[in-house]
């Protein structure tokens, strides 16, 4: 007899409400395995969807939404042998990939909020005993946010972080704009283990969190003299500049990330590659200064799978021997699926700096 599963259902786009409903136990393919959930983590992304109707098609209601889980493993597809039940694991998660959700024996299956997940494969990664699913839980959405940002080719195309711990350290300055937050963290942490130099655009008060992962320095975000300060920072030193990341990606974020680059690349003489990985569709109609904009996402779900699928192993081992920090800090809003739409909610209103909303199931 399948277990019985319980989900959060968002019943029709752009609805402020969520109901707590029964939904199908979907058995695993060959290539999947079913977690029982144990904590979930809050993302823009979800608010997003649900606020303003994106990235799930109008047929595809009612949904479930959710990005980051962390759960037990309870069933596993005939090709996923390098699992076994009982083993703990995060994901990412849906509703990103949106053509899943056109197979109708298993609408309900690929995201978060729910009691029974099904994992397809690409960013699933095995968390030591050290580690608790609640601090876990804070990363998948980000380090696959990041890795497809920095990664691949058409983008920033940084080199992987190697398998061991020691870098070589290179002569290349990566900006990050959004340090603090859940995919800008994640992405000071990869580039910072790939061995670049990562300078942090930030709230002052997050600055000794975003150190702590590695960036070599910190500007606060909202300082009218944010681009004079990198600008004459980076011209004092050597290092050659990679491009930016931009993990807000707004009108208020890429144009002063353009200022940056343009500047440092015109103003000073200093190697300076004009581009920027963002993650939001639109960033790239505030670009300037001929600066290119990409966002990961227009790259295609190939792309961004692959380059996830890459990052897992190395995540695995970089949370087992301590490389890798589970930030930005967890902040349990509570237990069950009752809980979380009011953390999506707060989230919404911008209350959350330099933290991630988790909800235990």
């Amino acid at each position: 007899m399948a277990p019985t599963n319980k989900a959060l259902v968002l019943m029709a786009p752009k609805s402020h409400t969520q109901t707590i409903s029964p939904a199908p136990y979907s058995h695993p393919s060959t290539n999947e395995i079913v977690i029982k959930t144990h904590a979930v983590a809050i993302n823009p992304v979800d608010y997003g969807v649900q606020r303003m109707g994106v990235l799930v098609p109008e047929d595809a209601y009612p949904c479930i939404l959710g990005c980051d889980v962390a759960g037990e493993v309870v069933e596993l597809g005939d090709s996923m042998s390098h699992f076994k039940k009982g083993d703990r694991v995060i994901a990412q998660t849906g509703p990103i990939d949106t053509k899943h959700w056109k197979d109708t024996d298993k609408i309900y299956a690929y995201a978060a909020f729910q009691t029974y997940v099904v994992l397809r494969g690409s960013l699933i990664a095995r968390i030591p005993d050290s580690v608790n699913y609640e601090d876990a839980v804070v990363l998948p959405l980000g380090i696959a946010t990041a890795a497809s940002c920095l990664f691949p080719a058409t983008l920033l195309n940084l080199d992987f972080p190697p398998p061991d711990r020691n870098a070589e350290q290179k002569d290349k300055i990566l900006l990050v704009w959004g340090a603090s937050s859940s995919v800008g963290s994640s992405g000071v942490q990869l580039a910072t283990q790939a061995g670049y130099s990562v300078i942090g655009m930030c709230s002052p008060r997050n600055f000794d969190m975003v150190t702590s992962l590695g960036a070599v320095k910190c500007f606060d975000h909202a300082s009218p003299n944010v681009v004079d300060d990198v600008v004459s920072y980076v011209k004092g030193t050597e290092l050659k500049v990679v491009g930016a990341y931009d993990a807000i990606s707004t009108a208020l974020t890429v144009p002063p990330l353009c200022d940056i680059l343009h500047r440092l690349a015109t103003d000073t003489g200093k190697s300076t590659r004009k581009f920027i990985a963002a993650v939001f569709p639109g960033a790239e109609a505030h670009a300037k200064h001929e600066v290119e904009v990409i966002v990961n996402l227009t790259q295609g779900m190939e792309q961004f799978n692959s380059t996830t699928a890459r990052i897992a192993p190395w995540l695995e081992t970089a949370l087992a021997d301590g490389r890798i920090k589970c930030a930005p800090e967890k902040d349990v809003i509570g237990d069950g699926l009752e809980v979380v739409q009011p953390a999506m909610d707060k989230l919404a209103e911008g209350k959350v700096s330099g933290r991630k909303l988790v909800v235990r199931l």
